[in-house]
C-alpha cells in the first residue's frame, strides 16, 4: 500500500529543473534514501513530498489522516517554550491523548455513574496502550539525552541552530509518525548520539525517507535508493553498497555505448572523404545519416568535481604544542576544556580530533589557527606553514557586502588567478572545476544551497595554496560524491591535516590517529576510527564481566566442564543443514522480486514490502548461519 505517491511531478526554480516526470511511491515500512550532488533538489524533494513545497507539474497523492514528520536543515521553533515543551508540542496525537485522559478522568470524578465517559475512556486507555502514549514525558527525556540535549528546562529561544535541530529531530523521533522524513540528521551529532540514531531508525516501524551524507548510516537503514540529478531521479534497489556497484555499472555502460558511436562515427566520415566512385548509389541516404549524426550527442556523463590544491612548501617544523591550555571563557579561573596537551605535529600527520559535543574540539582548531590565546602554555607554528581552516560556522560570507556578492567575486577575495604546476588558471575555471558553470557564478551567495555553499568554502579555501588543513566537521551540508573527491585529495595532499569530524566513514578513510577529549585531556589513539570503536567495546565487555560476581559453581559442573569451544548439537546441526537449503532459495526469490520491479506496470508498493521482507529473513538468517557455524560440529 502506498502511504504518499507522487505522479508525474515536476519542479522548477526559474531556468533549473530539479526534476520532471518523477513517479515516485512511498510504501508501508519503506527505507528510501535520497541521493544526489549539492543543488540537484534533494530537500525540495523532501519538503514535496510533506506537502510543505507545491508541484510545478504533477500531484501529490496521500490520506488526509496520514502522519508525516519532517525534520528539514533548519527548524521552526515556538517562542516562549522550554526544550521539554517544545518537544511535547511536536508529539501532536500522543499529548493530545493524555491531555484528553486527563479531562475525561475528572469528568468521570465527578459523575461516575456517566456510561458513555466511561465507554470513551476505555477506548482512550487502549487507544494509549496502541501509541505508547502513558510514558511520553520520560520517552522525551531519554531521546533528549540521547542527542546530547541535558538541560530541558532551557528556554528554546536561547539555543543555536544546531541545538534547535537536535530538539526538532527529538520531536520527531517522540512523535513516531507514520512517514518520517530526515534531511541531514546527523549534522551538529557527536559519534555516539550517530550510533545510537542508527540503531533507532533501523527498529522504526513506519515509513523512513532520508537525506544524509553519513554513509554507514545509509548502507545500514536504506532499502531503495533514488537518485536526484540533472532533472531526473533514478530509483535503485538495495542500501547504499547495492547503488553504488549499479552506477559502477551504468557508468562502464554509458562508457562503452560512447566510445561505439565515436567508432561508427568515425567509419562514416572516412567514407564521406572518399572519392565518388567509391561510394554507394546510396549515398543520398547515407549522407543523411552521417548528418543526423554529426548533430546527434552521445550520452555526456555527468561533469566530475576536481578539487586541486596548489603545492606549496612545508618544512619539517610544521606546529609545536607545549603544556597547552585553555578554559571556556578564556579566564584563567574558568572551566577547562584542554590541559596539559603536548604533541610534534608532522608534515604527514593525518589526525581526527573526536569527543562529545561541547568537550573543545572546535576550540583546539580555533587554538591552532589563532584565533584564540591558550590560558597555558604554548603553540608555535613552522615559519612555512600556511593554515587552511575550514570552520563550521563559514563566517566569510558575511564580510562586505555578505550574500549580495557574486559566486566570483567571493573566490576573487582571495585570489583571481593561480599556477598550477606551470599551467595559469583563473579563479572562473578554477570554480567551473568545482562544478560552478559560468552561469552561476555571477549569481549572488544567497541564491545557493548549504551545500554549494560548503563546496564554495573548500574552493576558496585551497585557491590560497595551504599546506596545514584545519577541518571542523567538514561533511556537514556535502553531498556524498564531494565527499568522496575530498577523501581522495586528502589522501595525495601534500602536507599535514587535523579534522574534527563526527561521521566514521570519513574518518576511517582519511586519518590514521586519532586524539578524543576526555574531561580536558587528549587521549592519543593509533588507527582509524572503526579500530578505536572496537577497543571501546573490547574494554566495555572486559570490564561487564569483571563487575559479575563470581559465585563458586558445584563440583559436578566444574567436571562436566569442557575446554575449547562448544560443539553444535543435533537439533543445530539440522538448523545450519536447513539454512544452508533456505539461504540460496532466499537470495534467488530476492532476484525475481529485483527483477519485476523493472518491468513495467509492476506494483512498486507490495513488492517493495516483499523485498524489504526478503531482505529482513536474509540477514536474520545469514546471522543465525554464522553463530552455528563458529561452533565445533
Amino acid at each position: 500500500m502506498s502511504l504518499i505517491s507522487l505522479v508525474g511531478a515536476a519542479k522548477d526554480f526559474g531556468i533549473r529543473t530539479l526534476f520532471s516526470d518523477l513517479d515516485l511511491h512511498i510504501g508501508e515500512g519503506e527505507r528510501l534514501g535520497l541521493i544526489g550532488p549539492n543543488g540537484a533538489g534533494k530537500s525540495t524533494l523532501l519538503k514535496v513530498l510533506a506537502g510543505k513545497e507545491p508541484l510545478g507539474e504533477g500531484e501529490r497523492r496521500c490520506s488526509p489522516r496520514l502522519r508525516v514528520e519532517l525534520v528539514g536543515q533548519e527548524s521552526r521553533i515556538t517562542p516562549g517554550l522550554t526544550v521539554l515543551e517544545q518537544v511535547l508540542e511536536g508529539c501532536g496525537a500522543k499529548r493530545d491523548l493524555l491531555v484528553r485522559f486527563s479531562a475525561l478522568s475528572d469528568a468521570i470524578a465527578e459523575d461516575p455513574s456517566n456510561e458513555a465517559l466511561m465507554a470513551e475512556l476505555g477506548q482512550l486507555s487502549q487507544r494509549m496502550d496502541e501509541e505508547e502514549a502513558w510514558s511520553l514525558e520520560q520517552q522525551c527525556r531519554e531521546v533528549l539525552q540521547k542527542l546530547g540535549i541535558s538541560d530541558l528546562q532551557r528556554p528554546v529561544d536561547d539555543l543555536s541552530g544546531g541545538y534547535r535541530k537536535r530538539v526538532g529531530l527529538a520531536s520527531a523521533l517522540v512523535a513516531c509518525p507514520d512517514v518520517l522524513l530526515l534531511d541531514e540528521p546527523t549534522n551538529h551529532l557527536d559519534a555516539a548520539a550517530v550510533e545510537w540514531l542508527q540503531s533507532w531508525l533501523d527498529r522504526y516501524p513506519g515509513a523512513l525517507v532520508l537525506v544524509t551524507h553519513d554513509r554507514y548510516v545509509l548502507d545500514r537503514v536504506t532499502r531503495r535508493m533514488v537518485e536526484v540529478d540533472r532533472g531526473q531521479a533514478r530509483t535503485y534497489q538495495g542500501n547504499y553498497s547495492t547503488f553504488l556497484q549499479h552506477k559502477a555499472e551504468e557508468e562502464a555502460s554509458e562508457a562503452a555505448s560512447a566510445a561505439k558511436f565515436k567508432s561508427v562515427l568515425r567509419r562514416e566520415l572516412a567514407w564521406l572523404r572518399q572519392g565518388p566512385k567509391a561510394r554507394s548509389t546510396k549515398q543520398k541516404a547515407r549522407l543523411q545519416r552521417i548528418e543526423a549524426m554529426r548533430e546527434q550527442k552521445p550520452n555526456q556523463g555527468k561533469a566530475k568535481l576536481e578539487m586541486t590544491g596548489i603545492s606549496r612548501r612545508i618544512g619539517k617544523q610544521v606546529i609545536e604544542a607545549e603544556a597547552v591550555g585553555v578554559t571556556a571563557d578564556g579566564s584563567g579561573g574558568g572551566r577547562p576544556l584542554l590541559d596539559g596537551f603536548s604533541y610534534s605535529f608532522s608534515p604527514e600527520d593525518r589526525i581526527g580530533i573526536i569527543g562529545p559535543n561541547g568537550s573543545g574540539k572546535s576550540t583546539l582548531l580555533d587554538l591552532i589557527a589563532g584565533r584564540r590565546e591558550p590560558t597555558q602554555g604554548s603553540l608555535l607554528l613552522g615559519e612555512t606553514v600556511h593554515i587552511g581552516y575550514l570552520d563550521q560556522h563559514t563566517e566569510d560570507f558575511n564580510k562586505g557586502k555578505g550574500l549580495d556578492r557574486k559566486v566570483i567575486e567571493f573566490v576573487e577575495e582571495a585570489a583571481s588567478r593561480i599556477d598550477l604546476g606551470g599551467e595559469q588558471v583563473t579563479a572562473s575555471q578554477l570554480l567551473e572545476r568545482f562544478l560552478f558553470p559560468p552561469a552561476q557564478q555571477h549569481s549572488p551567495l544567497a541564491k545557493l544551497s548549504g551545500g554549494e555553499r560548503r563546496r564554495l568554502t573548500l574552493c576558496r579555501m585551497l585557491i590560497q595554496a595551504p599546506n596545514v588543513l584545519l577541518l571542523d566537521e567538514p561533511t556537514n551540508d556535502l553531498d556524498v560524491q564531494t565527499l568522496s573527491v575530498l577523501e581522495d585529495f586528502l589522501e595525495d595532499f601534500r602536507g599535514c591535516v587535523i579534522v574534527v569530524s563526527h561521521d566514521r566513514y570519513f574518518l576511517d578513510r582519511t586519518v590514521d590517529r586519532l586524539f578524543c577529549f576526555d574531561q580536558g585531556r587528549l587521549n592519543r589513539f593509533e588507527g582509524n576510527y572503526s579500530a578505536f570503536l572496537e577497543q571501546q567495546r573490547q574494554e566495555e565487555r572486559s570490564q561487564s564481566q569483571a563487575s559479575k560476581p563470581s559465585t563458586p559453581k558445584p563440583e559436578s559442573s566444574r567436571k562436566t566442564k569442557r575446554d575449547g569451544p562448544r560443539r553444535r548439537n543435533f537439533k543445530e546441526n539440522k538448523e545450519l543443514a536447513a539454512l544452508d537449503q533456505q539461504l540460496p532459495e532466499l537470495e534467488l526469490k530476492k532476484e525475481e522480486l529485483e527483477q519485476q520491479m523493472n518491468q513495467e506496470g509492476a506494483d512498486m508498493a507490495k513488492l517493495s514490502l516483499d523485498l524489504a521482507e526478503i531482505i529482513t529473513r536474509i540477514e536474520k538468517a545469514e546471522e543465525r548461519w554464522l553463530e552455528l557455524s563458529e561452533l565445533a560440529p
